[in-house]
């Protein structure tokens, strides 16, 4: 296989492209058989999103896993986070083939070894490029699905953690499934935890025709803020393509977010441990991080991505973790990010302190920010130079280039899916907001 091929599918912490152009079912098959050389198991866990490619990419992965002597434990059409559930409770490596929220051409995989240890480019994953990429052409022969096994252990072990009791069926709020995962199981979630919502595009199916499944683009949350305010709702959600992520809006259809959700979240589970760790990556507001210092929380930063968040936590022994880009993590969900459990807890938290959202997260007082925007660059690192060169003072690296001024802040980072840079900025008005946004976007 060919290394600059390898280097573009090959992410920071998971493996993305094209299918057919990027990667082929023969890639699949040797990914599959190098993952399973990887972490010698006698069976592994395969789930997968709801992608058109996917069965496709099953039969080829599957057959890599097999050809290396390893059964497969197949599950399914189900969101990621089931896949982490899973092999956190049976203690297996775990293959989810998904390319998250990227357009429905994309396909991909994200690995963990047993126990939902998270596999990156720290943590195996440049070892399985080297295996692929040494592998000689072998003929496929590909396997069909069998008959998924049941996932009713994961079910089992989110009821674990919150109980259905503790949730109001009172509370009304919207769900957009945007086309993705989590339509798969949330007809599961509402019988057991008698749910009362309104839904938006919750069938899968993996061309997505309404809207791309990515919440982080507020131009995809229009509908969901629609169904929120014309039909007075007390809350919306919205997931990503393998549900994994979850955006939420208040009642009054404003954008909560991943910095304001890692406060409301550490603030209520340290009212129940006084003791919280909580880990966030370096682009989390540093309003959020001041608030959750007054409370006496433990904070460690640590770059974006999953695998980075979840070995922090792990050696950090961390309660809870969360990102800017809505990922949340708990230490007993194996460290690993649920939108799912996340929606459950806000949940809970709404549930006993019967106040409205809006009125909860007002109350944090935070000020203006950009949320998200990504800039289609042709050099990542000279983009960031640019930036560097125009703003005076300090800058912090840990991950893509971070700047605090006295009354504004920013982070601009490439992404390690796409090829674009990502800048987030907060500054104390939105006349300084703007400004520093025009003042990056001309440079860029």
């Amino acid at each position: 296989m060919d290394k600059n091929k390898l280097d573009l599918i090959f992410k920071s912490y998971d493996i993305r492209g094209v299918f057919n152009e990027e990667i082929t079912p023969s890639d699949a098959y040797k990914i599959g058989k190098a993952f399973s050389s990887f972490v010698q198991s006698k069976e592994i866990i395969i789930g997968h999103d709801g992608r058109l490619s996917n069965l496709e990419m099953y039969s080829a992965v599957s057959a890599g896993v097999r050809s290396n002597g390893s059964n497969v434990n197949y599950i399914g059409l189900v969101p990621t986070d089931v896949v982490y559930s899973v092999s956190g409770l049976l203690n297996l490596p775990g293959i989810v083939i998904t390319a998250s929220h990227n357009p429905k051409e994309y396909t991909g995989l994200k690995l963990c070894n047993s126990g939902a240890v998270p596999i990156g480019e720290n943590s195996g994953l440049l070892e399985i490029k080297r295996d692929v990429l040494n592998m000689h052409h072998e003929e496929i022969l590909f396997t069909e699905p069998q008959e998924p096994s049941s996932i009713q252990i994961y079910f089992d072990h989110i009821n674990n953690l919150v109980n259905p009791t503790e949730l109001s069926n009172e509370i009304h709020f919207g769900i957009d499934g945007g086309n993705g995962a989590i339509g798969s199981i949330i007809e599961d979630l509402k019988k057991q935890y008698n749910l009362n919502f309104e839904s938006l595009y919750l069938d899968v199916d993996g061309s997505f025709p309404n809207h791309p499944a990515d919440p982080s683009d507020e131009n995809n949350l229009q509908d969901l803020i629609k169904l929120v305010t014309t039909k007075k709702l007390d809350f919306g959600v919205a997931f990503d393509g393998d549900a994994d992520r979850a955006v939420f809006v208040d009642d009054r259809g404003k954008v909560i977010s991943g910095s304001m959700m890692t406060t409301f979240i550490a603030d209520y589970l340290n009212t129940k441990n006084n003791q919280l760790k909580v880990v966030h990556n370096v682009n989390v507001s540093p309003h959020a991080i001041n608030l959750l210092n007054e409370k006496g929380i433990e904070l460690i930063r640590t770059k974006v991505g999953h695998s980075n968040i979840k070995a922090v936590m792990r050696n950090e022994n961390a309660d809870f973790g969360g990102e800017h880009s809505a990922h949340f993590y708990y230490k007993e969900n194996f460290f690993a990010d649920s939108a799912i459990l996340t929606l459950l807890v806000f949940l809970s938290i709404v549930s006993e302190k019967k106040k409205s959202i809006n009125e909860m997260i007002s109350a944090y007082n935070f000020p203006p920010c950009s949320g998200e925007i990504n800039f289609k660059v042709d050099n990542i690192q000279t983009s960031i130079n640019n930036i560097e060169n125009i703003f005076d003072g300090d800058f912090d690296y840990l991950d893509g280039l971070s700047y605090f001024g006295k009354n504004f802040w920013f982070n601009i980072r490439g992404s390690n899916t796409e090829p674009k840079l990502r800048v987030n900025v907060e500054a104390e008005t939105e006349e300084l907001l703007s400004e520093v946004l025009e003042k990056i976007s001309s440079n860029i």
